[in-house]
């Protein structure tokens, strides 16, 4: 039921934003596919994403982004959305963000929510990104630590590169784990038209136990004249990755 209830909340938050500032507005929505070979065996998983941007005063915006995904391998969907407050302007942008998350399998529900701060300085043609992140499963009596980065490598508007890596550590009732995360990817945007395609590979190890995943990706972007244009005046962050990551990994 409370996956619902966060879905229904963002929907709504969405639609009236949107009518209050609807020249402003810009977004990204996208679907996708992936891969994922584990110590255990693979499965496949698709899901859709999305999110907007809303400038409100001076340099202030605020970021959106929801994420579902599933998997019926592993009989396991996942439910995550984050609202991002951030200050911009054309050499960098800094804020934090809050998330929640709502993890729903065969072996039962699960709640988690956390926040953090998130920086990016911007070069002629690369982004640099930096992430600091807490979550807690009250459930499971789990909190974890994150600290990430990514470098994205625009070799024209609409041609980029993603180099990313990311520690983690995970405190679960008087046990604790450490990890890392790798990742790759690149996104093409077809010429005068909205539509991109991607793709992507990851992997995460936490303790031993390692994860590799590859995906790929189409979007839609509304407002964003190209890819760098997302980068610089639209979603500059993302949603809450590694926390999600750590979550596949516990269940």
């Amino acid at each position: 039921m409370k996956k619902y209830v966060v879905t229904t909340a963002l929907a709504a938050g969405f639609s009236m934003i949107a009518g209050a500032a609807h020249a402003q507005v810009v977004g990204t929505v996208g679907a996708n596919y992936s891969r994922t070979d584990t110590d255990f065996g693979d499965t496949d998983a698709y899901g859709v994403n999305g999110g907007i941007t809303i400038p409100t005063s001076g340099s202030l915006a605020v970021l959106l982004d929801a994420a579902w995904s599933t998997n019926d391998d592993a009989d396991i969907d996942l439910l995550s959305g984050a609202a991002h407050l951030i200050s911009r302007n054309s050499d960098h942008a800094f804020g934090g963000f809050l998330g929640l998350a709502n993890v729903e399998g065969s072996g039962g529900d699960l709640d988690s929510w956390g926040g953090g701060g998130e920086f990016a300085k911007f070069f002629t043609n690369s982004t640099l990104v930096g992430t600091v992140s807490y979550s807690t499963i009250d459930d499971l009596d789990t909190d974890t630590w994150g600290l990430s980065g990514e470098y994205r490598i625009f070799a024209s508007d609409n041609l980029r590169f993603d180099l990313g890596a990311g520690w983690n550590n995970l405190d679960a009732g008087g046990g604790d784990a450490d990890g890392f995360q790798l990742g790759a990817g690149v996104e093409y945007r077809f010429a005068n038209s909205p539509f991109s395609i991607g793709g992507n590979v990851g992997y995460l190890d936490l303790d031993g136990d390692g994860v590799t995943t590859f995906g790929v990706t189409g979007r839609f972007d509304f407002g964003n004249d190209s890819l760098k244009a997302r980068d610089r005046t639209g979603n500059t962050f993302g949603g809450f990755n590694a926390f999600e990551s750590v979550l596949g990994i516990i269940l």
